[in-house]
């Protein structure tokens, strides 16, 4: 065959051939830009829900704040009531001994008038008095002037009485005006508080909606691990320089006080416990509180994270104690913890206390062993109440078994 008929056939095939590489390359671009948008609003969609999230938990925090809040100005109210109830009882018995008091006075009064007049009838005495036995006119004249100023003194004793009665009795309706007054607030921080839980629980419901899928959980609890404990070093500074601080003032006033009053300056039990190092934990202590370990040190949390610390499930209000004398480094909510408490035990030994619905104790407080520092509670986003315990040496998580008994 003609070599043009070979070139003509070999033109086709290429032709074709390109155009089939074209069609194909088309196709490749077409579904590779499917992707690119299914990526992109994948991404969307992750950084929408990381963003609701972000808010679900601010709102979570404000509300359970908003709880702490409520329950230590009602518990403050409760204390102010029942301060107000003892005055009230007490003006109520003051009242009735004054009006006992009032009784007894009349009575008297009474028997030294009935008497007077059973003496004799007024032109009697008169006669008395004017008659030549002038012996006997004085006795009477003095008897009837210390009658006269033994009733003068019981009238006066019984308008003191009638006076303290008044003022009583209106200190006891200003008392009881007050204690309505406190009824009432007491009533409205009741229905704010269930107005706060009530949001904290519809909160909750749409976070943990939210977090259905466990590498979303995985990624949020790895990231609220992370904030801990990076706020832990971050208190853990700033404890160091106050103690720092408060050790150069006490050395400054150390030598004031020796200057002015030449003898060695003692320094008192309170400031020797804020300037001191503590000495570490050292054997056994305590439970934090009363209840059931229902979380174990660890224990898988989620995927491959375990748990640091254990659970504890206890009562809500339960007083939370110190383990161990100590200094409070932080004293906040936490994403993921709530409300913490984290007690420095010196050497590098820490016990941090979680999930409450309130805390005793601010930053920078020196707690003794046992002292209450919070009350148990839910927050954080936990379903029931219970304490989340933990103990750190160096920075490190260990079980906290070892050092309870």
């Amino acid at each position: 065959m003609p070599l043009r008929f070979f070139d003509k056939i070999s033109r086709k095939t290429t032709a074709l051939l390109m155009f089939g590489i074209f069609l194909f390359s088309s196709a490749q671009a077409a579904e590779l830009s499917d992707i690119q948008k299914q990526i992109k609003l994948q991404e969307e969609k992750i950084a929408a829900q990381k963003q609701e999230q972000d808010k679900l938990q601010s709102n979570l925090r404000d509300q359970e704040m908003q709880i702490s809040n409520a329950l230590t100005e009602l518990r403050q109210t409760e204390t102010d009531l029942q301060e107000t109830r003892k005055i009230i009882n007490e003006t109520n018995k003051q009242i009735k001994q004054l009006e006992k008091q009032e009784q007894q006075q009349k009575a008297k009064l009474a028997k030294q008038i009935d008497s007077i007049y059973r003496s004799g009838n007024p032109s009697a005495v008169i006669e008395h008095l004017i008659s030549n036995d002038a012996q006997k006119a004085d006795r009477m004249k003095v008897y009837y002037q210390h009658m006269n100023q033994a009733r003068m003194a019981l009238i006066a004793d019984l308008k003191a009485t009638r006076a303290q009665l008044t003022e009583q009795k209106d200190s006891l309706a200003t008392q009881q005006k007050s204690q309505q007054s406190r009824l009432l607030e007491k009533r409205k921080q009741q229905q704010d508080l269930q107005k706060a839980r009530n949001e904290r629980q519809s909160t909750l419901t749409q976070l943990n909606r939210s977090l259905t899928r466990d590498q979303n959980k995985l990624e949020r609890l790895k990231a609220n691990e992370s904030a801990l404990q990076r706020e832990i070093n971050r208190a853990e500074k700033d404890s160091n320089e106050q103690v720092e601080r408060e050790r150069e003032a006490l050395a400054q006033k150390t030598q004031r006080e020796e200057q002015k009053n030449n003898k060695p300056y003692e320094p008192t039990e309170q400031e020797q416990r804020a300037t001191r190092p503590g000495n570490g934990l050292q054997g056994k202590y305590g439970y934090p509180v009363a209840g059931r370990i229902v979380t174990k040190f660890g224990s898988t949390q989620v995927g491959e994270l375990k748990w640091k610390g254990i659970v504890i499930n206890a009562n809500a209000g339960a007083p939370v104690k110190a383990i161990a004398d100590g200094r409070v480094i932080l004293s906040n909510w936490l994403q993921g913890y709530g409300l913490v408490v984290v007690v420095d035990h010196g050497k590098g030994d820490m016990s941090l206390y979680g999930y409450n619905q309130s805390v005793a104790v601010k930053t920078g407080t020196v707690v003794r062993a046992g002292q209450k520092i919070a009350e148990v509670g839910s927050s954080g986003g936990q379903g029931r109440s219970s304490l989340y315990f933990e103990i750190r040496r160096q920075g490190n998580a260990v079980n906290p078994l070892n050092w309870l008994k």
